[in-house]
């Protein structure tokens, strides 16, 4: 159930303009922090898609670091010779800057993302506080994707040509993904698609898992999977009815960042009360 209509209006924080797309990374919020979180983009995508809800959290006295992962906010081309490993490597150098600050590091990711947050948790299951997933796929819409292992040998890019099916009209303007991509990433993200299904009985960490119901790229069953095979005693399942695949900065953007926070001030307070 969508937890939208139980929510207090949001309080107006100075947020970054829609027209900032600067593709690098960021960081936001007080250094040295006692909560950090860890904000990871989707494939083809750049920063900007997580600098909003990063914004947010900094506003709250998170201290908050967006990776670009490797071949990600410069050109397609730089995707064609790297694997999903190279992509998990962004990952954990950002993570490992943040526990070099933070007492808990929470992580976040949105879309191909969160596989790649899943992955980080299974490798350190004692250092990461907690774990957000945000349209993740395990299953997608259209199930010619599962084609490219076999055409990416004659047919080397893909070309978007539909929009992102995302609610709010205004939605594009807040993240900016290539136009075209080689396949052989595509054929990587399968990959890591197939090796995260595996890793989900041993991941422990605390975790909230979220989906929107009107997503045209990633089939909401795959929040289902997800929740329903992660080994982690402590998890939530929320759906957002009128979110397209963009949840992070779609129609009920605020409302997602709001629940974001507050998970992830609740792991921060358990990590504090661990503590000596």
């Amino acid at each position: 159930m969508s937890p939208v209509s139980k929510m207090p209006s949001i309080e107006e924080r100075p947020l970054p303009p829609e027209s900032d797309l600067d593709l690098g990374a960021f960081a936001f919020g007080p250094a040295g922090a006692p909560l950090g979180c860890l904000l990871i983009h989707g494939f083809s995508g750049s920063p900007p898609e997580m600098r909003w809800l990063g914004a947010y959290l900094a506003g709250h006295g998170v201290r908050v670091e967006g990776v670009r992962l490797a071949g990600h906010g410069t050109r397609p081309e730089d995707l064609a010779d790297l694997t999903w490993r190279d992509w998990f490597q962004s990952v954990e150098e950002g993570f490992d800057r943040l526990r070099k600050e933070c007492r808990a590091v929470v992580v976040v990711g949105f879309s191909m993302g969160g596989l790649l947050a899943l992955h980080l948790c299974a490798s350190r299951p004692s250092e990461v506080a907690g774990l957000v997933t945000m349209s993740s796929p395990i299953f997608f819409r259209d199930q010619r994707i599962h084609l490219v292992p076999m055409v990416r040998h004659v047919v080397r890019w893909h070309h978007v040509r539909r929009p992102s099916m995302n609610t709010d009209p205004a939605a594009h303007t807040r993240y900016v993904s290539y136009r075209r991509y080689p396949l052989v990433a595509v054929e990587e993200l399968l990959d890591l698609m197939r090796t995260t299904r595996k890793l989900l009985p041993a991941i422990s960490t605390p975790a909230l898992i979220m989906q929107g119901m009107r997503d045209g790229v990633v089939d909401p069953r795959s929040a289902d999977f997800l929740f329903s095979r992660i080994g982690s005693a402590r998890k939530e399942l929320v759906l957002w009815h009128n979110s397209g695949h963009g949840v992070v900065f779609d129609s009920e953007r605020e409302a997602v960042w709001r629940k974001v926070w507050e998970f992830a001030s609740t792991r921060s307070n358990r990590a504090a009360r661990a503590c000596p």
